[in-house]
C-alpha cells in the first residue's frame, strides 16, 4: 500500500521535479533573460519573469503565459534578441509581376529608413523574390526598441502600401495552396 502511494506521489511530482531541474539548468546556461523576445513552442512574446520552475512570457495579445522550464527539453527555443534590445523585423509585400522592381525596391527602402521607429544605426535591406503568383518584397529592418516591433511593422505596412499604390503597383494575394 505504501509502495503504491509512494509511486503515485512520485509520478505526480515527476513534471514538477523535471521543471525544477530544468530551471536550475536555465539559471546556469541562461538561454534567455528578462526582456528577451522568444518563441517557445507556439508561444511568442517578451520574457517578463524567470522563476525556478517557470518562465513568464507576455504575448503580443497582452496575455501572460507561464511555461515550465522542462518544456525546453521537448520544444525548440527561438530567442530573437539574446539579451539585446536589437530585433530584426520583416514586413512582406506581394505584388503583381508587372511593375518596375528597381523603383519599388527603392521606395520600400525609403519607407523603412524614414519610419520614426527605425533604428538609424542599423542596416535596412529590401529583398525581392519571384514566386509562382507574383513578386514578394521583404523589408528587413530593426526598430529602435524591440517592444516597438509591432508598431514598426504596422508603420512599414501602411506607409509601404500607400507608396506602392502611388507607384501603380498592383498587390496580389497568394493562392491558399501555396506555402511560403
Amino acid at each position: 500500500l505504501f509502495g503504491t502511494i509512494a509511486l503515485t506521489i512520485g509520478f505526480g511530482f515527476k513534471d514538477f521535479v523535471s521543471s525544477l531541474l530544468a530551471g536550475i539548468v536555465t539559471l546556469i546556461e541562461r538561454p534567455y533573460r528578462v526582456g528577451d523576445w522568444v518563441k517557445i513552442g507556439e508561444t511568442y512574446g517578451e520574457i517578463t519573469q524567470i522563476d525556478l520552475r517557470t518562465v513568464s512570457i507576455r504575448t503580443p495579445d497582452d496575455n501572460q503565459v507561464l511555461i515550465p522550464h522542462a518544456t525546453l527539453w521537448t520544444h525548440p527555443l527561438s530567442n530573437a534578441t539574446c539579451g539585446q534590445h536589437d530585433l530584426l523585423c520583416e514586413t512582406h509585400f506581394y505584388l503583381h509581376p508587372d511593375h518596375d522592381g528597381t523603383t519599388v525596391r527603392k521606395a520600400l527602402y525609403d519607407v523603412a529608413i524614414t519610419s520614426p521607429y527605425h533604428h538609424a544605426d542599423r542596416r535596412v535591406v529590401v529583398v525581392a523574390a519571384q514566386l509562382p503568383f507574383g513578386m514578394r518584397y521583404k523589408i528587413k529592418a530593426h526598430p529602435k526598441d524591440a517592444r516597438d516591433q509591432f508598431l514598426f511593422m504596422t508603420d512599414l505596412t501602411i506607409r509601404g502600401l500607400a507608396v506602392l499604390q502611388e507607384l501603380g503597383a498592383q498587390p496580389v494575394t497568394a493562392p491558399t495552396a501555396v506555402t511560403l
